[in-house]
């Protein structure tokens, strides 16, 4: 089975033939797709070095995922980049999916199991059952692919278990993809009994649900596991099963896979006419809808088919088309090497840059805390010296109110980032961390302010009175030496007898009669 994408997307141009299994990818219409990637870059060029520039660019490089995978590994790096500078976790992982989606679009598969193993690892320590599953499921589809089959069987039970533990929306959601992907890899396995099961079971969920999708899919796969068995009727059976959920344009490619699959097994019970006849309605859509792989399977088998009929002309011709796709599709593998070459020189390029980058934003950071660390105290002890000169006090408790609020909005700068990364970037969270701290830092920010501006002042005021008591005694004695030096009055005229003459000094000067009286 093949992997079902929007009929908008082509994967036959990018990769060789890829089993059905569900990666967990979004596609969107290519009409909304277009302004919503000019919206996404518009807003991109408005947002800061933050969380929300991290959201803004993966979610750019999910829009690219179908037409231009490179450019979607090339954004969702800077986001994943990015995120880890800022540790924000949830950034951090949405952006190694991404990453690993556009890698498995190119087929460079080893890398986009590094990718989801990154994913897993951040899961694991995270609350998200449902990320957690769907990074456990994705890397069980990057081991099928690379045909390691323990391994991902090993991935898809842990993904399998995890939710049927946890039951609910989560198990609705993904158990069919899981379900399927197992049954896929017995099938791969050549396992047919399980395959059968899980097929079986597939059918069973998506029939409960009630989502056709699914349950074609299953249905497909009974097909494929029961035609592997040579039980041919109850193949057929699941393949005319199968066919009304595949005819309305958008599947395909499955529905290549499913008329190759009517032709073999018509062709296995000798009824050569209808083996032929779905073998060209593979071939014709496959043709038609650019499935390279598709079309080289229809085109080998319908040569096969004239040859043992001995009709050789027309099995030259298929042969001839057979080579001719063989060469188109060792071209696009070259071409997608290449492009795969290209992305990870790409990828090393932009990790530089970005690292160069992060550093001095870091350096320039460092710098401006430690002129703020200088700056604060040195402010402060300013405002001790002013508090010292002959100033008024309100300059003093102004100067002394702004070095208290430069400390603790600096404490603020300080425990914020902290904040964001112990919270996991949770907006909600953050606000009751900060106003927590907030309640603690306002009493105790008005109690300093509160002590120090009192210890301020009030020496200011026990400077201004001991200058002033220093003045005035200083005033006393210079009178007091005045008035020891000042000179004996002289008398213009004679004074009448017994008149007292008082100085400016506490000294009374009585003057005596011509008899020596007082």
């Amino acid at each position: 089975m093949k992997l079902l994408f929007n009929s908008s997307f082509n994967l036959d141009k990018m990769a060789k033939h890829i089993p059905l299994l569900l990666l967990l990818v979004w596609s969107i219409p290519i009409t909304a797709q277009s302004l919503k990637i000019d919206s996404l870059k518009r807003l991109l060029e408005q947002t800061q070095e933050d969380s929300n520039r991290v959201t803004l660019l993966w979610k750019l490089a999910e829009q690219y995922e179908f037409f231009k995978p490179d450019t979607t590994i090339e954004l969702a790096q800077k986001a994943q980049l990015l995120a880890t500078h800022i540790k924000y976790i949830e950034g951090e992982s949405r952006s190694y999916a991404i990453m690993a989606t556009g890698q498995y679009l190119l087929g460079n598969y080893t890398a986009a199991l590094n990718n989801y193993m990154q994913k897993l690892k951040i899961e694991e320590k995270r609350n998200s059952v449902r990320n957690y599953a769907s990074a456990l499921n994705n890397i069980g589809l990057m081991y099928i692919l690379l045909s390691d089959y323990e391994r991902a069987l090993s991935y898809l039970y842990r993904a399998d278990s995890t939710i049927t533990a946890v039951g609910g929306v989560v198990k609705k959601e993904l158990k069919n993809n899981i379900v399927i992907n197992l049954g896929e890899t017995f099938y791969k396995m050549k396992n047919t009994d399980s395959a059968k099961h899980y097929f079986s079971t597939a059918l069973k969920i998506a029939r409960e649900n009630k989502n056709d999708f699914y349950g074609g899919l299953a249905q497909v796969g009974l097909g494929n596991v029961y035609a592997q068995a040579g039980e041919d009727s109850i193949a057929l059976k699941n393949y005319r099963s199968a066919l009304p959920f595949l005819n309305d344009g958008t599947n395909n490619d499955v529905l290549c896979e499913t008329a190759l699959g009517f032709a073999n097994v018509f062709q296995k019970t000798k009824m050569p006419d209808s083996s032929l006849k779905y073998a060209r309605l593979a071939f014709e859509i496959a043709r038609k809808d650019g499935f390279l792989s598709r079309e080289l399977d229809a085109a080998n088998f319908i040569s096969r088919f004239y040859k043992t009929n001995n009709k050789l002309d027309s099995a030259f011709v298929y042969m001839d088309q057979a080579v001719m796709l063989q060469d188109s599709l060792k071209g696009q593998s070259k071409t997608r090497e290449a492009m795969i070459i290209s992305t990870n020189e790409q990828t090393r390029q932009t990790e530089i840059a970005e690292q160069k980058l992060r550093e001095k934003q870091t350096r320039l950071q460092q710098l401006q805390i430690l002129a703020i660390c200088i700056f604060i105290p040195t402010f402060f002890l300013l405002t001790v010296a002013v508090s010292r000169i002959r100033i008024h006090k309100n300059v003093v408790r102004f100067m002394g109110v702004v070095s208290l609020l430069l400390f603790f909005e600096f404490l603020i700068l300080l425990l914020h980032p902290l904040i964001e990364q112990t919270m996991h970037h949770n907006k909600i969270l953050e606000l009751l961390v900060l106003v927590l701290v907030g309640a603690g830092l306002v009493p105790l920010h008005h109690k300093l302010e509160h002590i120090v501006i009192d210890k301020l002042t009030t020496d200011k005021q026990k400077i201004k009175e001991e200058q002033e008591h220093w003045e005035e005694s200083v005033s006393e004695v210079q009178e007091n030496i005045k008035v020891e030096n000042e000179p004996e009055l002289l008398m213009p005229f004679p004074l009448p007898e017994n008149v007292e003459i008082k100085t400016s000094s506490s000294i009374t000067n009585v003057t005596e009669d011509e008899d020596g009286n007082n």
